[in-house]
């Protein structure tokens, strides 16, 4: 297994357990890399790990890796990476998490020309990964993809029964819809910010 993917192992092992800082002390390991390889090895973990039901619990991990190191923002690069996942994942949480630990604190003392030539650059990624995405967000037929119906549970009018094949299907659509209101919201954060 390749020192990456230890490391990996480990910063899973640590999030599984809700162990923060078990989590930070691996995180650490990962800077002895360059900071470009670190972002990227990071972010693919966020990536991998988020999901819209522990969205708050990934963004707490992204906010626990901006503290420790400025640089793995990547603010000024085309690659960077967490703000890629954040849009990717459609997580408001951790686009929130990036705008508020990352892009504000880098904007403080900059004129307004330079936030705005930020929040475009930014704009323009999320416009393109909505784009992409929205294209290829699989179609799922009532009949042909999903097994049966969604009935009601005549014990409890407040539950309904789905067929045990079909949920993997309604946890995938559930996500993607939940990315696209994400990735909504994101571009109309970014625009506000362009405007005012």
């Amino acid at each position: 297994m390749s020192a990456d993917k230890q490391i990996l192992s480990k910063l899973e092992k640590c999030a599984d357990g809700n162990d923060l800082q078990g989590f930070n002390s691996y995180r650490r390991i990962t800077l002895v890399t360059d900071v470009a390889n670190a972002s990227l090895l990071l972010s693919a973990f966020l990536l991998n790990r988020h999901t819209t039901s522990n969205s708050n619990a990934t963004a707490k991990l992204l906010e626990i890796i901006l503290n420790s190191n400025d640089d793995l923002a990547m603010i000024n690069f085309p690659d960077n990476c967490f703000f890629q996942t954040a849009v990717l994942k459609g997580s408001i949480e951790l686009y929130e998490c990036y705008m508020e630990e990352a892009i504000e604190s880098y904007l403080y003392d900059k004129s307004e020309d330079e936030a705005y030539t930020c929040y475009m650059n930014l704009n323009t990624i999320a416009e393109r990964y909505n784009d992409l995405i929205f294209d290829r967000i699989p179609k799922y037929i009532k009949g042909k993809d999903f097994k049966s119906a969604v009935s009601k549970y005549e014990k409890d009018p407040y539950l309904v029964l789905i067929d045990e094949e079909d949920v993997a299907i309604m946890e995938k659509v559930i996500e993607n819809y939940n990315g696209i209101l994400g990735r909504r919201d994101i571009l109309k954060d970014l625009e506000a910010r362009m405007v005012g």
